[in-house]
């Protein structure tokens, strides 16, 4: 893999140049035009520009500006260890000690994994490294963007098509690409806490009523909190097996997703849903009584107390799908999302849907598993004598 980056530099001077014995305008001029003219395109010198490449070599240039453009070649790359290793040591190696004072160095760049440049350049920064102005610009908007794009809102959506082209693709990447390439969020291959191959996926989920369905949330109370509210609907089936439903995750308001509480109730009818017993709950939890009467969305409420750490809530789903993993639908919209966030938990930045399904977790120590319906038999038509006991132990026949 090979970074480019370019170097401005002091006009007229370079390390080849300082060597040619004629030091003439013209002698120079004709030199550096047959640099230009016989170089690689990925070492190129012309009126202060140096062009070039991790493996180009930059020794014996100075600058007050580097520009590297996407450091990051293939998917192969991004997953070598041994690339991303040597594409670090160039920059703390090669690149940064070549910057005069106060220099400045733009990164370009498409996240393609946690740890590649842009990665460990914010994990140094986080350590009191270098600081850094960061300029995010996802697909699909996020709460907060920096375009002021409502939460939802594609990148560039007119008559070009690049929106219906992102649309398309959120609906046909793999989840992995999707956080990487697209929203410029990179989870992690495998988690700490929760494994990928644990995630197994499903296209259609067993019928409804050979499921037992359980539900689980995390509150947020404030929509601008930064934190989301998350609720998720998950069916365990005879086997125990256990499938995610469906997800609902959103930096909104109590009214709102009580309301979206109320859907999920009444569209899946959940035998009962887990909630976190504190202060959050019972301050809205006569709003969620009030609605839930309201739009006729009922179902028996289990709440768990906080204990110890996140890590520690979230051991029991943990376990059952390191055993059984848990069959996910890839094709949902926020299938990205929360592949990511269980990956990279407990680091992440968002735990919002992990402490929902590990409230879940807990409700499912407790319940019980799917059944198979019981066959109804068709009724049985009789031809001929038959034999019908009564009171009086007579018989008739018909």
């Amino acid at each position: 893999m090979s970074p480019r980056v370019s170097l401005p530099l002091n006009p007229g001077y370079s390390a080849r140049t300082a060597r040619i014995p004629d030091r003439s305008p013209d002698a120079l001029r004709r030199r550096r035009q047959r640099q230009i003219r016989h170089a690689p395109r990925r070492k190129r010198i012309d009126d202060g520009m140096y062009d070039g490449s991790r493996r180009s070599g930059i020794a014996g240039f100075r600058a007050d500006l580097a520009i590297i453009d996407d450091p990051v070649r293939s998917r192969e790359d991004a997953d070598s260890a041994l690339v991303r290793e040597k594409t670090w040591d160039w920059y703390k190696s090669d690149l940064s000690t070549r910057m005069k004072p106060g220099g400045r160095i733009v990164v370009i760049s498409t996240r393609w994994h946690e740890d590649d440049l842009a990665g460990r350049l914010l994990l140094d920064m986080q350590k009191g490294g270098d600081q850094w102005e960061v300029l995010k610009l996802p697909a699909i908007a996020e709460p907060g963007d920096l375009l002021g794009r409502q939460p939802g809102e594609v990148l560039w959506d007119d008559d070009y098509g690049y929106g219906d082209f992102l649309r398309h693709e959120r609906k046909t990447q793999s989840a992995r690409n999707w956080s990487a390439l697209y929203q410029q969020a990179p989870a992690p291959e495998e988690g700490t806490q929760f494994k990928a191959e644990w995630l197994k996926p499903y296209l259609k989920h067993p019928p409804r009523e050979e499921l037992a369905v359980y539900g689980g949330s995390d509150y947020a109370v404030t929509s601008d909190g930064g934190d989301y509210t998350c609720h998720v609907v998950v069916g365990i089936d005879v086997s125990g097996r256990c499938y995610l439903l469906d997800v609902w995750r959103g930096q909104a308001s109590p009214d709102v997703w009580v309301r979206e509480w109320c859907r999920l109730v009444r569209e899946w009818k959940p035998l009962d849903w887990a909630e976190e017993q504190g202060q959050i709950t019972s301050a809205v939890g006569p709003f969620i009584e009030e609605q839930s009467r309201k739009r006729r969305a009922y179902v028996n409420r289990e709440q768990f107390p906080t204990r110890r750490d996140k890590a520690t809530r979230a051991q029991s789903i943990r376990g059952r799908m390191a055993v059984d993993g848990l069959y996910v639908p890839e094709s949902a919209p926020w299938y990205a999302d929360f592949r990511a966030e269980l990956l990279s938990f407990p680091a992440g930045r968002h735990d919002d849907m992990v402490d929902a399904l590990g409230l879940v977790g807990q409700l499912l120590d407790r319940m019980i598993e799917g059944r198979i319906p019981p066959k109804r038999e068709k009724p049985r038509l009789w031809v001929g004598y038959g034999v019908v006991e009564t009171e009086t132990d007579s018989w008739k026949s018909w």
